[in-house]
């Protein structure tokens, strides 16, 4: 039932992605032929933010077109999967603390409902989705796992122990699908593990001795550091690998304040991280975040807390309490305090100095690991409110609650999470441009498009470098805060080359100073809004057979520059002057590396489904009075 609750709640949620084409909000960029490009292997000049994401798209995208089956539903159903993977997650987490009450029957549903609906329909999740980070829900998703599978000493024993690490080897593998999962998954599961070893109750009981509990411990940490680091590889290899300077932001501070956690009108940060709001993109939030209302949703959480304080204290030695309401805590105040002048300063040394700490700009995004303890919050209030009404009405009334968190999610999601279909001329561009050799630079200048044709005119991450298999230059740069205003941040990207281009192009330098860094290519989207400069006097060429403009259509406009001097024909000339791809070698580790990530994910849940399978098998077979075959016996 928990699943088919959360079907029905990610249903509401995600309905204008059921629409037909392809989702573009934001960081959300869906294509019908993502290329496998260095830029997707996490090999160009930009970090490797979305690896293995970007790879296992281009894969399943392929998979799906070698049998036939339309593309566009690709991204929307992985994101449906992971929520009812975390509505499922959560009703299991209850179960797990609350084992009498909420496992039986329909009285135990009323109580476990304001938890699995909680567990989706709330802040933390509908800013995400709004700001187009669909794949950290896996990571979500698997923050509320780990507490179910590992805090417990008993839980880790025998056939069903088995399961369960294998079950949370496969909940850490998917949650690599981005590094930010990977970090949330890992600290998720190091704080089980601590919490079920650290003694006190254990709700699920335990039959072995002390003295191998430790054994049962260090066994799953085995596992699940193997894991963590097969899982990790694609990314930390591509970062070894690509060209020197990747991934170095010019000013890292810049975009430490820039990510720091956002306070909601009348609640301060700290209200805001408690009631998991607070991302830093004024412009992904629903409406009523942005209103007093983030304020009586803050106190009707908090009287849910009050509530739920004395069965939250009675349960205070259990394992899968002590591995979320300190974890909730204390994410709390530190999420706060990075906001804090001396936070952002810590901060910004931290990042500057520690490669690969960039993951740690974002620091709301770390309010997920508060999220199994809101839950537990709200199934622990509706046992207390069962007491004294029925357990229907304690159930419904919490739900209720926890919807007023966001009461306008499904609107707010409907309206800007549009489904494109893109134009012709892209196809006409792709044509032309597509495994040629000589970069593409864009225009309008930056990282974002605006233009009435995709999502209303909100801000898109340009798609072009996933809708052409050609080298697209991409500074990176990001301004936060909404529209390029006042209280508007630029975030500098890593994209150094195609600074100095874009640069150039604005300047309206001639087109020798562009082929001179590599730019063949100039691909103007006319109907984005954005900064043009003086580029028209480059395009226009002198002399004028310096550039050509390739194709025009209503959408799109391309230019090809001169090639350098030199010979044979322009391809060869460009290919001799081009700056080099990723080297044949880097390619292959960084593939093999996603090649043996996706086998561990597979492998996990293969283990965890056969364990699976042979317990039910054992159990159905003792309750019908017969035979239980038995290894080794």
């Amino acid at each position: 039932m928990d699943a088919a609750v959360g079907a029905v709640v990610t249903a509401l949620l995600l309905a204008g992605v059921a629409r037909p084409g392809f989702p573009l909000l934001r960081d959300w960029v869906a294509t019908p032929t993502p290329p496998l490009s260095d830029a997707a292997l996490g090999l160009g000049e930009s970090a490797a933010r979305a690896v293995p994401q970007d790879v296992a798209v281009v894969w399943a995208t392929r998979a799906l077109q070698a049998v036939g089956l339309p593309v566009w539903p690709l991204t929307g159903v992985l994101t449906a999967v992971f929520c009812i993977w975390l509505a499922v997650a959560a009703g299991a987490l209850v179960r797990r603390v609350l084992p009498g009450d909420a496992a039986a029957g329909l009285s135990g549903l009323w109580l476990r409902l304001p938890a699995v609906v909680g567990a989706v329909w709330n802040p933390f999740v509908v800013e995400r989705l709004l700001q187009g980070h669909w794949s950290v829900l896996a990571g979500t998703a698997a923050v509320m796992s780990m507490p179910v599978l590992l805090a417990s000493s008993g839980a880790l024993g025998g056939a069903p122990g088995r399961r369960r690490v294998a079950a949370a080897c496969a909940a850490l593998a998917a949650a690599g699908l981005t590094p930010t999962g990977w970090v949330l998954a890992v600290v998720a599961a190091a704080v089980s593990l601590v919490s079920g070893g650290a003694g006190g109750g254990d709700s699920a009981g335990d039959s072995a001795g002390p003295a191998a509990r430790p054994g049962r411990r260090v066994c799953a940490a085995l596992a699940l550091v193997a894991t963590a680091v097969v899982t990790a590889l694609p990314w930390l290899l591509a970062t070894a690998l690509a060209p020197a300077g990747t991934g170095t932001a010019p000013t890292a501070g810049t975009g430490v304040s820039a990510f720091a956690a956002r306070a909601e009108p009348g609640i301060g940060t700290f209200g805001s991280v408690v009631a998991l709001g607070g991302i830093w993109n004024s412009e992904a939030v629903p409406p009523s975040r942005s209103t007093w209302w983030a304020a009586v949703a803050l106190v009707l959480l908090l009287v849910v807390w009050a509530v739920a304080a004395r069965g939250v204290w009675r349960a205070r030695r259990d394992p899968v309490v002590r591995a979320t309401v300190p974890l909730a805590v204390g994410t709390w105040l530190l999420v706060a305090a990075a906001a804090t002048g001396p936070g952002l300063a810590a901060l910004e040394t931290v990042v500057a100095a520690v490669p690969g700490a960039g993951l740690l700009r974002d620091t709301q995004k770390f309010v997920a690991l508060a999220l199994p303890a809101t839950v537990l919050a709200l199934a622990f209030a509706a046992r207390e409110l069962a007491g004294r009404i029925r357990p229907a009405g304690a159930g419904l009334l919490l739900t209720a609650v926890a919807v007023a968190a966001v009461p306008d999610a499904p609107r707010a999601l409907w309206d800007q999470l549009r489904p494109v279909t893109y134009g012709q001329d892209w196809e006409q561009v792709a044509r032309i441009v597509d495994g040629r050799p000589g970069d593409l630079l864009v225009l309008p200048a930056g990282s974002f498009r605006s233009t009435p044709l995709w999502a209303g005119g909100a801000a898109v991450l340009d798609p072009a470098p996933r809708l052409l298999d050609t080298r697209v230059l991409v500074p990176g740069d990001l301004v936060v805060g909404g529209a390029a205003g006042d209280d508007a941040a630029a975030v500098p990207g890593e994209g150094d080359r195609a600074r100095r281009a874009t640069a150039a192009l604005l300047r309206g330098d001639d087109p020798s100073v562009l082929a001179g860094l590599g730019v063949r290519w100039v691909l103007d989207e006319r109907t984005s809004a954005g900064p043009r400069g003086r580029a028209a006097r480059t395009l226009a060429g002198t002399p004028p057979e310096s550039t050509t403009t390739r194709f025009t259509g209503s959408e799109l406009v391309l230019h090809e520059l001169a090639a350098p001097n030199g010979p044979g024909g322009a391809d060869a000339r460009w290919e001799a002057t081009a700056e080099p791809a990723a080297p044949a070698s880097a390619r292959g580790w960084v593939l093999a590396a996603h090649a043996l990530w996706l086998l561990t994910l597979a492998l996990a849940v293969a283990v965890a489904s056969v364990s699976t399978a042979t317990t039910t098998a054992r159990r159905d077979a003792y309750a019908a009075g017969g035979p239980v075959s038995r290894p080794g016996r």
